[in-house]
């Protein structure tokens, strides 16, 4: 093995998990404004690496006694949602407390209403 090459990966993977770090921090400290804007007065934010669907669904609830979770779930179809594996299925099903799903599209954005 090229020692080189490895060092140049480990330090790629890092300065990119280091900026993908930045952007959560960024991100959370925006939803926490908008929150207080909007009157809520208890707002934390965490940031937790490892299985999504189980920090989401377990630990994070636990540890920090949550009632509602709320995520965002995609138009993901059954069969995509089989192959890909849906974290907000799994939290619906495991999580202790109760969850709040919101649906959007793949851009994030809520479903246009269809005309009837």
């Amino acid at each position: 093995i090229d020692t080189r090459s490895f060092q140049t990966v480990s330090s790629f993977d890092g300065m990119l998990a280091e900026q993908a770090t930045e952007m959560a921090k960024q991100t959370l400290a925006d939803y926490e404004t908008n929150a207080k804007k909007a009157g809520l007065s208890k707002v934390t934010t965490v940031i937790e690496y490892g299985s999504p669907k189980q920090i989401i669904a377990k630990e994070i609830p636990e540890d920090n006694q949550v009632d509602l979770i709320m995520l965002g779930a995609t138009g993901l179809n059954a069969v995509e949602r089989l192959f890909i594996g849906s974290v907000s299925e799994f939290v619906i099903r495991n999580a202790a407390c109760d969850v709040l799903v919101v649906r959007t599209d793949l851009e994030n954005q809520l479903p246009k209403k269809k005309d009837n």
